[in-house]
Formats: C-alpha cells, sequence, structure tokens
C-alpha cells in the first residue's frame, strides 16, 4: 500500500513535520515535539486543539493511528516557559548515543 507524506507545520511555533499515512484521510492529528500542542491538520490548514478535546475524542474512540509524524532531527531541550524538557524521544536518543559511541570526549561534545 502506498505511503501519502503530508508537510505540516505547528501554527503555534512553527515547528516543521511530515505525516505519513496510508490512506487519505479528513484529519491528521499529532503533538508538537518542541511545544507539545495538539496539531490538527484538515482542509489543507493546521490548527490547535486543546487537550480536552483530545480527551473528548479518546473517550469516544474516534482516534485512530494509521501513520506516523516525522520530524527534522535536533535536540529540543527547552519549553517557551525556558524549563528544561526531557522527552522519550530524548531518552532514547541518549541510550542510542551511550550504546553507539566510543570515545568518551565525543560523547560529551555531542550531549
Amino acid at each position: 500500500m502506498a505511503k501519502i507524506t503530508i508537510s505540516l507545520q505547528c501554527p503555534k511555533c512553527q515547528y516543521p513535520a511530515k505525516a505519513e499515512i496510508k490512506k487519505f484521510f479528513k484529519f491528521v492529528i499529532y503533538r508538537c515535539p518542541k511545544c507539545q500542542s495538539n496539531v490538527v491538520y484538515y482542509d489543507n490548514k493546521t490548527d490547535i486543539l486543546s487537550d480536552k478535546m483530545m480527551k473528548i475524542l479518546g473517550k469516544k474512540k474516534k482516534l485512530k493511528n494509521f501513520g506516523n509524524a516525522i520530524f527534522p532531527k535536533s535536540r529540543i531541550k527547552k519549553k517557551e516557559s525556558s524549563k528544561p524538557v526531557i522527552t522519550k524521544e530524548n531518552v532514547i536518543d541518549f541510550k542510542i548515543l551511550l550504546e553507539t559511541e566510543k570515545d568518551f570526549d565525543e560523547f560529551l561534545s555531542k550531549l
């Protein structure tokens, strides 16, 4: 089955993403890794959904996972509030770096 790729951008912080879906849907929803907003794509535009709306959709079982959101490789460490953020992706990246890097100085330079 062919995948459809849609280029997106968070309307709140402008962080770019690409959505790969298995077929066309009216809505594509993902969480922005930079500002943690619930981004929705519909009718060729993007907008933000509240956490309350996401809970309502989840309870009504209206959300299904049919693809992946792909983000540029970057090290997002802070929210807009300047408080450090450790995401699941940061932890995975750190584990991979620990397992693959042989030189300690090189390891430290990549943190």
